[in-house]
């Protein structure tokens, strides 16, 4: 399944960057900045494959009723991006110290951006 098809990428990063801009003014310097732009790129990679996840789960449960033709595919995307996530988390820990906390409100941010993204039948 193409996870653009279901996501509208514009309506998603024309929101996206811009929050992402407002929380870039609030670092001190490069670390906070190199910081930031990590867990951004990995709050995307994290929520393209939490979505592509839910919507195979979604999918194989319509068509099959069960959901053993994808489990594999859903177990390898939510461990991906569980770990894409803390890796993201750690480097920047290491990078910004306690300002941890902006690139975090961010991620909570962007998850809102995502759900106001997705497509459904009807709105698009």
């Amino acid at each position: 399944m193409l996870l653009k098809t279901k996501i509208n990428l514009k309506k998603f990063f024309l929101m996206s960057v811009p929050t992402t801009i407002f929380f870039l003014l609030f670092s001190r310097g490069w670390n906070d900045i190199t910081g930031i732009l990590i867990v951004y790129v990995a709050t995307v990679l994290h929520l393209g494959m939490l979505a592509e996840a839910v919507f195979e789960l979604v999918k194989s449960q319509v068509s099959d009723g069960h959901i053993h033709h994808v489990k594999d595919k859903i177990m390898y995307l939510f461990a991906g991006k569980l770990t894409i996530l803390i890796l993201s988390l750690v480097i920047s820990r290491q990078i910004m110290g306690n300002r941890i906390i902006i690139p975090v409100i961010n991620y909570v941010i962007q998850i809102f951006i995502l759900t106001f993204s997705i497509r459904s039948k009807g709105r698009e």
